[in-house]
């Protein structure tokens, strides 16, 4: 008798909440229909265009935290928190994560374009695993463009461990990919 219950009254919950509805709503179509998710090719194409903007702009590398952009690279989705977890992407070389130790091997699965994943201990300085990897692509001195979403204690450690490197906005490799979307 309860599993009739239960099923008549699901029935009838979904009968009342599709009669209550007006008739332009359910006259929608899903808008998701048809459309391919973002392939790790065209991925890989974002990142070429991103280094040929450097490359225009003498932009030899840029670091992106978690966000939108960093998704829109990579496809890796990542939540902010106090400790960093960046992506530096030079204009030659392979690109590069640094996380938190505790959070490498979830790193290693969602990651992908690089196995360069470097980790740090709490009592160890994650800006200075950025400057190591900027020193290991031959960037000794030059430019970094930081993504406009970077926090300011993310940037300003960085500047710190870097001091022969300067500093721009990002924004002309960033907004240069990512005015113009695909189908």
């Amino acid at each position: 008798a309860a599993t009739t219950a239960v099923g008549l009254s699901s029935t009838a919950c979904e009968n009342t909440e599709s009669e209550s509805l007006p008739d332009p709503i359910l006259a929608l179509n899903p808008m998701t229909g048809g459309i391919s998710p973002i392939t790790d090719s065209e991925r890989l194409e974002r990142i070429d265009k991103a280094r040929a903007l450097m490359l225009e702009n003498n932009i030899d590398a840029i670091f992106i935290e978690p966000g939108s952009s960093l998704f829109y690279y990579t496809g890796v989705r990542w939540s902010n928190s106090e400790r960093m977890f960046g992506f530096i992407l030079p204009a030659n070389g392979e690109p590069a994560y640094v996380c938190p130790q505790f959070e490498e091997e979830r790193a290693r699965e969602l990651t992908k374009f690089s196995n360069d994943i470097r980790a740090w201990e709490e009592d160890e300085s994650p800006y200075a695993l950025v400057a190591n990897i900027l020193k290991d692509r031959g960037i000794h001195a030059g430019t970094i463009g930081m993504e406009e979403r970077v926090r300011f204690f993310l940037f300003d450690g960085i500047r710190k461990e870097a001091p022969q490197v300067a500093f721009v906005s990002a924004d002309p490799v960033t907004a240069g990919c990512r005015i113009y979307k695909s189908d």
